[in-house]
């Protein structure tokens, strides 16, 4: 998905936050925001630009996991969150996508009430439940933020009890709030889910040039895919025509609202064949 200029509001938001984390000031946060009208190019995705930005502030700041106090609390927020909600879904895979949707949120509490409000498939759900249920013995699972785990793992063991072999993807580094191989030590949640590998780098999404290692074995086979949050539907609609993707994810922000078609605030499965 290129980006948008409604996609500069967020972009700055992110910078905003990400310095004050990191405990820049006024100068540093005027540079990086000059940074960004150089990088905003319409040939380009959103997290492209992200990812020039988090590093740059990274360089910059010398503070490599601005956002782990953040994720720390989001964990365990998720944690006590869906112990609430956990019961009101059925163990179908209709529900279980439902369940792991509401994970795709910054606020873990907000819908308890209303844990079955503005949701959707977005797609034929009977061509996605042919495309996890019958293609492959493997499925690559891209995850998203530290705390979609949590809400991910009802989803996994289903997929476990149809006999597939469920690779998790997290991110090799930190970046924002997405959960990376030092949150999975830190948590030890490789004692939860032991099939947990990486993708490359410190970046949001998933650009085509880093498909690499497991990550290009399991997109080359049969395995299905399921990708969580915008990061990945924003890099990887770019290239997905290769082979079919499943996407679980709220949808935050205008320019993927109008791509897919639903409101601002929706959590949706969406999948493009």
């Amino acid at each position: 998905m290129k980006v948008k200029e409604c996609c500069r509001q967020c972009l700055r938001g992110l910078i905003e936050r990400t310095i004050t984390l990191s405990g820049g000031g006024e100068r540093f946060l005027g540079s990086s925001l000059e940074f960004l009208d150089d990088l905003f190019m319409e040939n380009t995705t959103p997290p492209a630009i992200a990812n020039l930005l988090l590093s740059h502030i990274r360089k910059g700041s010398g503070v490599h996991d601005p956002f782990a106090t953040a994720k720390y609390l989001e964990f365990r927020e998720a944690m006590d969150a869906i112990e609430k909600i956990r019961d009101r879904f059925t163990c179908s895979l209709e529900g279980l996508f439902h369940l792991s949707a509401l994970g795709n949120s910054k606020d873990h509490f907000v819908h308890i009430s209303q844990a079955g409000d503005s949701f959707f498939f977005s797609g034929d759900m009977d061509k996605i439940r042919e495309e996890i249920y019958t293609k492959g013995k493997e499925v690559l699972f891209l995850g998203d933020n530290t705390g979609d785990f949590v809400y991910d793992i009802p989803l996994i063991r289903h997929l476990e009890r149809k006999g597939k072999r469920v690779y998790y993807a997290v991110k090799e580094h930190p970046v924002q709030n997405d959960l990376s191989m030092e949150d999975v030590h830190r948590f030890n949640l490789t004692g939860t889910h032991r099939d947990i590998i990486c993708t490359p780098g410190a970046k949001v999404g998933l650009a085509r040039e880093d498909i690499s290692g497991e990550i290009e074995r399991l997109w080359k086979s049969d395995a299905p895919v399921i990708a969580k949050g915008m990061g990945n539907y924003e890099t990887m609609s770019e290239f997905d025509r290769e082979r079919p993707v499943t996407y679980i994810m709220k949808i935050k922000c205008p320019a993927v609202s109008e791509e897919i078609g639903l409101d601002v605030g929706s959590y949706t499965v969406h999948s493009r064949w």
